[in-house]
Formats: structure tokens, C-alpha cells, sequence
């Protein structure tokens, strides 16, 4: 229908939402969020591989990325894949890394077991409740709105499509 939400944010509302995020960032919840919603525009991973994103899967000072785990598990697509990490993520990730809190599994958004795969992982970090706040529309799943907004943004500057299906992991072009 005409009065159907975007599918995506527009580069506006995309850097409106990071902004909110940053300036709100009290706190490790608060840094967090806004350090998971700068991983998910930048790089399109889906909610699972921000969750299970470890320290030893970046390289910072080569700008490397490696798509190891969703969650505890593998991937969807059932194997690693090596992105570029974006320039704009490095000073980002410096930053948190000297707060990041501790997990065992050494992952870089330690949000908890209440915000795992199976308990309310919608609500992972307060993403809906921002979105809220500052005005941007609600969205059933607002971490693949992100992800979304990625790909939209890669094609829309001139991105190759079959290049966005192999960064964003997905098995066939369609």
C-alpha cells in the first residue's frame, strides 16, 4: 500500500538513530547499544552475529572482520565469511573495547542471557525503545530494519548487488 513504512531508514534517520544512541550512551548498556546499532548499519550483519561477535573475530588495525558465529552457533549460511570492516567502526570499537564488560566467550555485545536468541530478543538493548524516543517509526523487527538500511544504502551508492548478497551471507543471489 502507498501508506506502507519503508523497509529500510533513510540515511537521515539512520545517522539521527546513531546520534541518539551515542549522546545517550551512559553506561555499558548505553555504550553497547550504541556500538551494536553502529555494527549493524555499517556491516548488515543480522542480530544473531552481532550477538555472537567476538574480539578475536576483528582486526582493527587491518579493518577485518569475520563472521564466525550467530549466537553460539554457526552462521545461517553454515560458514565464516571475511568482510571489510568500515573505517568509521574502528574509532567505535577502540573505544568500547576498553568497556566492554567481560563474557566468557570474549564477545564484543555481551547483552545477557535475558536477551538471548529465545528470551525477548527484540528488545535487545532498548533498540525498539530508542526508535521510539526519538521518533522513528515502529518496526516489527528493528534490528533487520538495520540491516536493511544497510543493504538499501550499499546499492544505493552504487553497490553490486551480487557483491551485497556475499557480505550480507546470504546462500542465493534472490
Amino acid at each position: 500500500t502507498p501508506n506502507q513504512a519503508l523497509d529500510f531508514l533513510s540515511h537521515d534517520e539512520a545517522q539521527h538513530l546513531l546520534e541518539a544512541a551515542k549522546t545517550r550512551a551512559s553506561g555499558a548498556s548505553g555504550r553497547m547499544l550504541h556500538v551494536a546499532i553502529a555494527l549493524a548499519v555499517y556491516t548488515g550483519l543480522r542480530k544473531g552475529e552481532l550477538c555472537g561477535l567476538r574480539w578475536n573475530d576483528l582486526d582493527l588495525k587491518t579493518r577485518r572482520l569475520t563472521v564466525a558465529r550467530s549466537y553460539r552457533t554457526t552462521p545461517k549460511s553454515n560458514k565464516p565469511r571475511h568482510l571489510r570492516l568500515p573505517a568509521v567502526l574502528v574509532p567505535i570499537l577502540e573505544e568500547w573495547r576498553q568497556h566492554c564488560p567481560r563474557s566468557p566467550d570474549n564477545v564484543v555485545l555481551p547483552v545477557g542471557k535475558n536477551e538471548s536468541k529465545t528470551g525477548g530478543s527484540e528488545t535487545m538493548l532498548g533498540l525498539r525503545e530508542l526508535m521510539a524516543a526519538i521518533g522513528l517509526r515502529a518496526v516489527p523487527h528493528p534490528w533487520h530494519l538495520l540491516r536493511h538500511t544497510f543493504a538499501s544504502h550499499f546499492v544505493m551508492a552504487g553497490g553490486n548487488v551480487l557483491a551485497l548478497s556475499k557480505i550480507l551471507g546470504h546462500a542465493e543471489l534472490k
